[in-house]
């Protein structure tokens, strides 16, 4: 029995992350039957040299990839910007693949898995490598100072448990 698998990644697989882990990953489980479509988002410099190499190998493993542009400014907007495309999107896929499951590869994509989970009852897999929010912080990327920048983490805190609970 094959799945028909949505995987959502904010990560580029033109960047070493998603050609190291992810890629390989998906191409492994391929050979078990799974079916993917993956978004993910690509920086324009490194899609401008590593676009071919990675249509290549998802062409060769069946994977069908859909490379949105990374959008990097003005902060925060950007990113509900690109969590909006990715949302927009996913929803139009689901209504011609009517996906299994949905795989979200961190936060970020699981607030798209999340939302087709109630919508499209789509079975809900949340990928967590980190305490993102706690990592963004530690990393001194959102200083909780800033009541902006609080606010998101507080938000992203209550988000990571219910990524956990609602997991397929």
């Amino acid at each position: 029995m094959s799945h028909n698998v949505l995987y959502l990644s904010y990560d580029g697989m033109t960047d070493p992350l998603g050609q190291s882990q992810v890629l390989p990953y998906l191409c492994g489980l391929t050979k078990r039957g799974f079916i993917f479509h993956l978004i993910s988002f690509e920086k324009k410099e490194r899609f401008e040299k590593y676009a071919s190499h990675i249509q290549a190998i998802c062409d060769e493993n069946g994977i069908v990839w859909h490379p949105l542009s990374y959008t990097k400014k003005p902060p925060l907007l950007s990113t509900l910007y690109d969590v909006w495309r990715m949302r927009k999107l996913s929803f139009k896929l689901n209504k011609t693949h009517q996906f299994s499951i949905v795989h979200c590869r961190s936060y970020l994509s699981a607030m798209v898995g999340l939302a087709m989970k109630k919508k499209f009852k789509t079975k809900f897999l949340f990928d967590m490598r980190g305490f993102w929010a706690d990592e963004r912080v530690d990393g001194n990327i959102w200083d909780l100072k800033n009541p902006v920048f609080k606010i998101v983490y507080n938000f992203f805190k209550s988000q990571e448990l219910k990524f956990l609970i609602m997991n397929a």
